[in-house]
């Protein structure tokens, strides 16, 4: 997600939209059905979310304040 959107910041787009909505890989870690993990990316609610946060987190991070971050 990182590498992707800091490719998109150098090619010249406003943005990236990262999709976490039913069907995607990230959603796949919301879904207490879905997530049986039981280490510290499962479980919980705040377990379960640890994997969309640290994403939006390290993009942020790797794009700076001014790159438009969408999180669907």
């Amino acid at each position: 997600f990182v590498n992707c959107a800091s490719l998109a910041q150098v090619a010249g787009y406003d943005g990236v939209e990262i999709m976490g909505s039913e069907g995607y890989f990230i959603n796949q870690f919301l879904v207490q059905h879905t997530n049986q993990r039981t280490d510290r990316w499962g479980g919980s609610y705040e377990n379960r979310m640890r994997l969309p946060v640290e994403i939006v987190r390290r993009v942020r991070e790797a794009v700076g304040p001014n790159f438009i971050i969408i999180y669907r």
